[in-house]
């Protein structure tokens, strides 16, 4: 039951996010909500698919970290964020209208592009609090979703 909630807490999350998108990038698209819905299952997907990098590179780290410092938190921030910068690159690439050079895919498209990418990454790491919450503190490095 609490993975059912784990995953739909972060479903929702982003499927939110992706309409905040879809309103700030593409305003004049009629069919918002069908679309964010359908983003959101896409970047929960993303999130799925990416787990598995996200697994081998966190254990990596975390095994080569000097003992006594805060491994954990290290791994997450150091591996789930450009992952993530990665994985709301992906749904950019869907979201904003016309092409994107590959410099845009990298540092984005724009201060606006950039602040909506930042804000997944928070989006992301705060839908990961209850998981953190249930298991009592400890950050979940090393598991199958991002």
């Amino acid at each position: 039951m609490e993975a059912l909630l784990y995953f739909g807490g972060k479903f929702l999350a982003y499927s939110a996010w992706c309409y905040f998108g879809l309103r700030a990038f593409r305003p004049e698209n009629s069919r918002v909500l069908g679309r964010a819905v359908l983003y959101g299952a896409i970047r929960l997907s993303l999130g799925l698919f990416f787990g598995v990098l996200i697994y081998f590179l966190s254990s990596a780290l975390i095994t080569a970290l000097v003992p006594g410092l805060p491994e954990n938190l290290i791994a997450y921030l150091c591996v789930y964020v450009p992952v993530r910068w990665i994985e709301w690159t992906i749904m950019a690439l869907l979201i904003l209208p016309g092409p994107i050079s590959p410099l845009q895919w990298i540092a984005g498209g724009g201060r606006a592009d950039r602040l909506w990418r930042l804000g997944g990454i928070v989006i992301s790491c705060l839908a990961d609090i209850p998981l953190i919450v249930s298991l009592g503190g400890v950050i979940p490095v090393g598991r199958f979703l991002c």
